[in-house]
């Protein structure tokens, strides 16, 4: 009896409560279900705190990358069709993308390629496989000119884009950091991801004599919401039912 007394005070029971709970609860088999209801309940109010404390952390989260957004110029613009050379590869971690570079320096030397001016040393980040360790990757560079007998490489004309663009001096080490930012600005502004986003290297490693001249704009392909354009739609059109907004 002492000692069932002694773990429902650790549990924080009140004495009242114990002297009650030890009344109503006499076998050991009442106490255990007794037990199990208070245990369910008590799991119910952890899992009720951890969701607030979810909500507070994406809060504060959101509340700093809009701080931080007021560091950068986001801009929306078109990146022109061009005709491109490029690999695409999968590699294990993304400081594996200079070995793709290196790769497609070479064949681009071999083979005397001519690139456009500007060049648009451009990596596209397709996927990213994390449980596998595999990141689906492409780069790319602008060319002038037609080569049927291209070995190693690929051709292909590159669309015209739509992106939320910013430039980022610096090192890398921050880019992810800086994409989440951009990424609350899409958001915040209408906008929703049309496409897989990619860097521009305008300063790359092989150009900088130091990671601070370092010069990246970074692109992620956007369109306006749909619900956004309908509804300019009924501003202009106003008999459009609102049933259709929605």
């Amino acid at each position: 009896m002492a000692n069932k007394i002694n773990m429902l005070k650790t549990m924080g029971f009140s004495l009242h409560l114990i002297k009650k709970i030890l009344y109503e609860y006499d076998e050991d088999i009442h106490l255990m279900k007794f037990l199990n209801m208070q245990a369910a309940q008590l799991q119910e109010e952890i899992n009720e705190k951890q969701d607030k404390l979810l909500l507070i952390n994406s809060m504060i989260k959101h509340l700093n990358s809009q701080k931080d957004a007021s560091k950068y110029t986001v801009t929306v613009k078109k990146i022109p069709q061009r005709r491109v050379v490029y690999l695409r590869a999968q590699i294990r971690q993304y400081q594996d993308e200079t070995l793709l570079w290196r790769r497609l320096s070479k064949i681009i030397h071999d083979q005397n390629i001519r690139l456009s001016y500007p060049h648009f040393n451009i990596a596209v980040f397709h996927e990213e496989d994390v449980q596998n360790q595999k990141i689906d990757v492409e780069v790319q560079k602008s060319i002038s000119g037609d080569y049927e007998n291209l070995q190693e490489a690929n051709l292909k004309i590159s669309k015209e884009q739509t992106v939320a663009s910013f430039i980022y001096e610096g090192s890398y080490n921050k880019l992810s950091e800086v994409n989440e930012t951009v990424a609350h600005w899409i958001l915040d502004n209408d906008y929703e991801l049309n496409g897989s986003q990619f860097n521009i290297y305008h300063i790359s490693p092989e150009e900088a004599n130091e990671s601070a001249d370092l010069l990246t704009e970074i692109c992620f392909p956007v369109k306006k919401k749909m619900h956004r354009i309908i509804k300019q739609s009924y501003r202009l059109y106003p008999y459009i039912s609102v049933n259709q907004l929605s």
